[in-house]
């Protein structure tokens, strides 16, 4: 009896699924521009774009249908092409230039293709000029102390003594938190520059768009010697503040005793 019970649910959960997973491919278009950073069209770059195959895009093993399209007199390739959820994804790079993403594309539904049609989307391919070496120093620490200024030796990479190996301030972070609970905080980071001329600003530099992410330089003006991060809770509610995780979020500082204008 349980065999046979076992045996219904088995082909009534198959006959469920069929029905319940029919071919969801249709029909997308779009037509991609490629410019220069002013504004002339980029003639022979190469546009790869992908169309998703998989009914479920987040499911593991995802597949796309790529193809591969060169970018005519006017910087324009039209991409056509069938996708399982309407989402489709493009670059374009060329040589002597910065390999560029466009923003994923997500379409609806609409019969047996997916609308808006044929949307029209633009690049910016920014050319590699005179590229140079660069240092990079990546530091993941903690703040050793609440409440007390700590001070930061960029070149040594590390807190000043006696937290740390370094010597000269350049940066000076001071960390308050006010913890009544687990889920019940006050925090706030400011970070300060002691040295005359110093300082620090924010600019947006999105994940889609060039490899290139920030400007060309630095700013030259423009440069806060405080910034400051809070983070804020109280049981049962949501945390609020400015802090933000973001991805598009970068920062931009300039430090005299460096001799050098960073963007990190």
């Amino acid at each position: 009896m349980r065999t046979t019970i076992a045996a219904l649910l088995i082909a009534y959960y198959s006959a469920a699924t069929a029905w319940t997973q029919p071919d969801f491919a249709g029909d997308a278009q779009l037509t991609i521009h490629a410019f220069h950073e002013d504004g002339t069209p980029v003639k022979g770059a190469k546009v790869t774009v992908s169309f998703n195959q998989t009914e479920n895009y987040w499911q593991e093993g995802h597949k796309f249908a790529a193809q591969e399209l060169i970018t005519n007199n006017a910087g324009t390739v039209v991409a056509s092409g069938k996708t399982t959820t309407g989402w489709i994804s493009y670059a374009a790079t060329k040589d002597g230039y910065y390999r560029t993403y466009g923003e994923r594309l997500i379409l609806k539904r609409n019969g047996d293709r997916y609308e808006p049609w044929n949307p029209a989307k633009e690049m910016i391919l920014k050319p590699i000029w005179h590229p140079i070496p660069m240092y990079a120093r990546k530091v993941d620490t903690g703040i050793p102390s609440f409440n007390t200024p700590l001070h930061y030796d960029l070149n040594v990479g590390d807190w000043v003594a006696p937290q740390g190996k370094g010597k000269v301030t350049d940066i000076i972070f001071t960390a308050k938190l006010e913890q009544r609970s687990e889920l019940d905080y006050n925090y706030t980071l400011t970070v300060s520059f002691p040295n005359r001329g110093d300082g620090i600003q924010v600019f947006n530099a999105p994940i889609h768009g060039s490899e290139l992410r920030s400007p060309r330089y630095a700013p030259t003006g423009g440069y806060h010697n405080e910034w400051v991060q809070t983070r804020n809770r109280r049981s049962g509610q949501m945390e609020y503040g400015n802090y933000a995780l973001d991805g598009d979020r970068n920062i931009s500082f300039v430090c005299e005793p460096c001799w050098m204008k960073k963007a990190i």
